[in-house]
This record gives C-alpha cells, sequence and structure tokens, in this order.
C-alpha cells in the first residue's frame, strides 16, 4: 500500500488543470502518478486504484457531474422512446442489452418491447449505435478541430431524446434532429481532412444527402445505402424552422432513431468501435432491418 494525502490529491489536480486534462480523466490520472505505473492495466490491478479513485471523488465531486465520455440517445418502441445512457466506463464488465437498454430484468426489457422480437432487434441496434458512437468518441476527443462538430451533434441528440421521452408534440423536434445527422457527418468530413469553409458553402450546407454522398466517397462503409435512404426522408432544415410539420410522431420518432444511426456510423468508420457489426453477426438479432421506416 502507498502513502498519499488529500493535499497529494489536490496539487495533482492543480497540475492536471494547468496542462487541461478532462475532468473524467483525473482520478485515472491520478493513480497512475502516484502508483508509478506507465499503464492503465496495472493501475485497474493494483488494490489502491479503488481508494485513490473514491477520495479524488470526494475532493473534487466535478469528475462526476463533467463527464465528456457520455452518450445520451434513444430506444424506440413503436412511437414510445426510452431515453438510453452510455458511459464511459474502464475495465472489462459484462453488460447484458436489457442492462444497457436501462432495464431492471429482460422480462421488462422484453414488454416494453411488446413481445415483438423485431422491435427488440431495433432497440439492440439503438444501444449499439449509442455505443459506437460514444466510445469512439472517447477515442476520438483529443484529435482536432472535428471534435465541435462531435460534440454539438451529441448535444442535438441529447435534445431529440428529451422532447421525444417526455412528451408527444413533435413540432420542435425536426431542427435538432437535421442538425445532428449535419454536424455528425461534418465532423467526421473535417477529421478526415475536408475544409469547414467549403463544407460551410451554400451547395453543400445543410443538404444532408450532399454530405451523406461526400462521406461515402471519402471514406465508403457498409452502411451507406441505408444513411442514403434515411437522409433522403429528412425535411430541408431552413424550412423546418418556420413551417409546421404534417409529420406523424412516429415518422418523426423514426427519424430520430435514424439520425443516431448516421451519428454513430460517421464515427465507426474511423474508430475500431464496432458493436453493431457484432450483433449483424450474431443469430440473433442478425442483419440489421432497416427500422427507420
Amino acid at each position: 500500500m502507498i502513502k498519499w494525502t488529500d493535499e497529494d490529491l489536490l496539487q495533482l489536480d492543480r497540475r492536471y488543470a494547468e496542462v487541461g486534462v478532462p475532468f473524467h480523466a483525473r482520478p485515472m490520472r491520478a493513480a497512475m502518478d502516484l502508483l508509478g505505473s506507465g499503464t492503465v492495466i496495472d493501475v485497474l490491478g493494483s488494490p489502491d486504484f479503488q481508494e485513490i479513485e473514491s477520495s479524488y471523488r470526494r475532493l473534487i465531486p466535478e469528475v462526476n457531474t463533467i463527464w465528456p465520455g457520455m452518450g445520451i440517445g434513444l430506444a424506440t418502441s413503436i412511437d414510445r422512446v426510452r431515453k438510453v445512457v452510455i458511459a464511459i466506463v474502464y475495465g472489462q464488465k459484462a453488460l447484458s442489452l436489457d442492462e444497457g437498454l436501462g432495464f431492471s430484468s429482460r422480462e421488462e426489457w422484453l414488454s416494453w418491447c411488446r413481445n415483438d422480437s423485431s422491435i427488440a432487434a431495433g432497440t439492440a441496434f439503438a444501444l449499439a449505435d449509442l455505443f459506437d458512437l460514444t466510445y469512439g468518441l472517447d477515442e476520438l476527443q483529443q484529435s482536432n478541430s472535428a471534435t465541435k462538430y462531435w460534440q454539438m451533434a451529441l448535444s442535438n441528440l441529447e435534445d431529440v431524446t428529451n422532447i421525444l421521452a417526455s412528451g408527444f408534440s413533435v413540432a420542435s423536434v425536426l431542427q435538432p434532429v437535421c442538425m445532428t445527422a449535419e454536424l455528425a457527418i461534418k465532423g467526421t468530413l473535417v477529421y478526415l481532412g475536408d475544409d469547414p469553409k467549403t463544407l460551410g458553402r451554400r451547395d453543400i450546407g445543410h443538404r444532408h444527402a450532399v454530405l451523406a454522398e461526400r462521406l461515402a466517397r471519402m471514406r465508403p462503409h457498409r452502411d451507406d445505402a441505408l444513411i442514403a435512404s434515411i437522409v433522403s426522408k429528412l425535411p430541408d432544415y431552413v424550412s423546418s424552422r418556420y413551417d409546421g410539420t404534417q409529420l406523424t410522431r412516429l415518422d418523426v420518432v423514426r427519424l430520430a432513431l435514424g439520425v443516431q444511426f448516421i451519428a454513430a456510423s460517421s464515427v465507426r468508420r474511423i474508430t475500431n468501435r464496432d458493436f453493431a457489426l457484432e450483433l449483424e453477426r450474431d443469430q440473433w438479432p442478425g442483419p440489421r432491418e432497416p427500422y427507420f421506416g
């Protein structure tokens, strides 16, 4: 066991603040510094780790609340929407689909899905998309100027989820739906070397189909055909700010699920995260169905 004090942790925190270490990463960094280890694996295996982490969280509560490595998105059962939260965790912990979706049991999950295998499969892929998006962005968060696009995409997806999960009205949700897809695609395009000024031109701008085609050319992926189908259904962003929607709640819920998929796919193609592919290769749910209407 090593010897350390609260003052040691506070001094380390000051150093981390000066060099810009994110709040959520500081307890692990402190453990590595105090234990003299250069690897996360060694730290996780130390009996001192939990005590260091617990003390750090007591002294600096922001490490619990300011958490960029967290994704908030949705799963759906017809037009019912459930808020799903994915947080970055260290180590290997087996997580069942029902736990990942926030249900207390497999039975509760299947009941919410109306005991319909197709609906349950759709929720499984929704979880996989949010998982790939969240963990993928955690890998990329220190990358480059693309980060701001992804952060704004996540913020819009969270807005979409909160609106649809808490009420029936859909009129106010179309703008963040459109922006989720646009910002996620632009983030990946910028990451791949595209010029942000070019992406802001009027002939590209808010045109989802043009952005999707550009993404498919720069980094082809198995999801491209499905993305093209989804963006063809998205309303014009500018007109959606002023016109009332004639879409039903079910229509909008499907679009929301679709842009979550687009955001995940935009990140999947530039990281090693692909939980969705694992599900597609399993006996169940198997190949992804077009759950987006």
